[in-house]
């Protein structure tokens, strides 16, 4: 019966890992975050079920996080953001706190076999991947999001410096959006243009089922069309834009409560 870890499980991408992962009754689950009482609003079948086991706390928490991720088999890595903060290190702060719990549990115990890191990435940090597409529309991303880019970025260089013990598979899907399930195919190729963030973690869960993914990026495409795109993405770009070139309108649109 394997075990897995979510981080961030009431994100986008957490929540979608934690309702697949429930729906196998051979899983075992140790859930890691903020805040019990939001988890439990947004999955109220949590509560009941004695095959999933909730932690909560900071990123800062390592001593909680270590309780999590021991005797896990993979850990899902799904703390993100898509708003384009200046200085955000959100990723930095995961990696570092994962990295940390590790190597607390090595220590205690150097035979213990240490799980794999499925981190959710982007095709945009992917050279191969971007390549493949308009460099208008990669050079507008890489603006848009430039903030979360570069934090992603940090974490991944942070991640590879422990390359010699650490297990890490890099998930590096194109746009992702809120749809249903239309089937996905792992790819070391191209990713789709958009995926549906069930799909990504229907993705996940096989990349971690299989194995074998060690150090690569893995992106992922839809088996049939039809995703929709989210009317809400030009006004991303938009706000991201923004954020790139006025960083000071962060605090401005925070403070006049627009977030």
């Amino acid at each position: 019966m394997p075990t897995y870890a979510v981080l961030g499980a009431t994100g986008s991408t957490g929540s979608k890992v934690l309702k697949l992962l429930m729906q196998n009754p051979q899983n075992k689950i140790h859930v890691y975050v903020r805040s019990k009482s939001k988890l439990l609003q947004q999955a109220p079948d949590v509560a009941s079920n004695p095959r999933v086991k909730i932690f909560t706390g900071n990123l800062s928490d390592t001593s909680v996080i270590k309780s999590c991720l021991e005797g896990t088999d993979a850990i899902f890595s799904t703390v993100a953001t898509n708003d384009n903060m200046p200085d955000t290190h959100i990723a930095q702060d995961t990696a570092q706190s994962i990295v940390v719990a590790l190597m607390d549990i090595r220590m205690a115990n150097p035979q213990a076999k240490l799980p794999t890191i499925i981190w959710l990435s982007s095709a945009s940090l992917n050279e191969k991947y971007h390549k493949r597409g308009p460099a208008i529309l990669h050079w507008l991303l890489m603006r848009a999001f430039s903030n979360i880019y570069g934090d992603l970025a940090h974490a991944q260089r942070y991640l590879a410096m422990h390359k010699k013990w650490l297990n890490v598979v890099l998930i590096q899907p194109g746009g992702l959006v809120e749809d249903t399930q239309h089937g996905h195919e792992l790819n070391l190729e191209k990713p789709s243009d958009f995926l549906s963030f069930e799909d990504l973690a229907a993705g996940m869960i096989e990349v971690a089922e299989k194995g074998g993914y060690d150090w690569q990026g893995v992106t992922l495409n839809a088996k049939t069309k039809g995703t929709k795109i989210e009317k809400r993405i030009p006004f991303l770009l938009a706000k991201g834009l923004t954020y790139h070139y006025f960083p000071f309108m962060w605090s401005v649109t925070k403070f006049l409560h627009l977030q």
